[in-house]
This record gives structure tokens, C-alpha cells and sequence, in this order.
């Protein structure tokens, strides 16, 4: 199974994602921050799969760490969870986000829109001989 980065700087949601990602088979690594992101994407210590942040972040952004993401050349999805109404789906998306969340949002369809971006990430990847 994938490793799947999520990041929060609300330690509850946080844990809430953790084990609901855990519980599905994910091996989940957790940030409290847009740094610790950065951090653990620069590090190379992880092959995140995808990603999965909160939009506002105590110091930055969920905008920042896609920029990063895109940056590096990883091509791993990533979902932005938002409980402000400044950003709906459509400017999630132009702002270069896999997919978006309203919160409050069930953890039950934050797996199956990951498992059908990873599906679809692995189809468009696949080499037939």
C-alpha cells in the first residue's frame, strides 16, 4: 500500500486521518505544519503516494506545499481539506490540487476519492508489454 502525507495543524483532525487512512491499509506519515511538510518531501526518507492537507496552516498554506510537490517533480495526488469558504473545488483545482473537501467531511469518502486517484495514477502509469 501506499504512504500517504497529511498534514494539519490541528492535532485532532490530524489523528482523525491517521487512523482512518491506517485502518484502510495506508501507512500514513503526519505534519503539523507547511515546514514539517516540506521537510519530510525534502528529506527523501519517504515515497509519498499522495498527500493530503489542510488548506490554511498556521504558517502557510496547503497551496504551499503543493507548489513544492509540483516543484520536486513528484507527481503525487494531492487533496486539500478546507473549513474556510475562500476556497471552493473549482479554485482547488486551478490551484493545482488533485481533489477538495469541505469540512466537515467523512473519512470513509476521503479513502475512496484516494484510492481512485491512486487507481488512476497507477493506470495512466502502466507500461504493457
Amino acid at each position: 500500500m501506499e504512504t500517504i502525507l497529511v498534514v494539519d495543524d490541528e492535532p485532532m483532525i490530524r489523528s482523525m486521518m491517521d487512523s482512518a487512512l491506517s485502518a484502510i491499509g495506508y501507512t500514513v506519515v503526519v505534519a503539523g505544519s507547511v515546514r514539517e511538510a516540506i521537510d519530510l518531501l525534502e528529506s527523501g526518507a519517504f515515497r509519498f503516494g499522495a498527500i493530503v492537507t489542510d488548506y490554511n496552516l498556521g504558517d502557510g498554506s496547503g497551496r504551499d506545499i503543493v507548489n513544492s510537490v509540483r516543484a520536486s517533480g513528484l507527481k503525487a495526488p494531492t487533496i486539500v481539506i478546507s473549513g474556510s469558504l475562500r476556497i471552493d473545488r473549482d479554485e482547488s483545482i486551478r490551484q493545482g490540487f488533485s481533489a477538495y473537501f469541505q469540512k466537515p467531511f467523512s473519512c470513509l469518502e476521503l479513502g475512496r476519492k484516494l484510492n481512485a486517484l491512486l487507481n488512476k495514477r497507477s493506470a495512466s502509469t502502466s507500461v504493457w508489454l
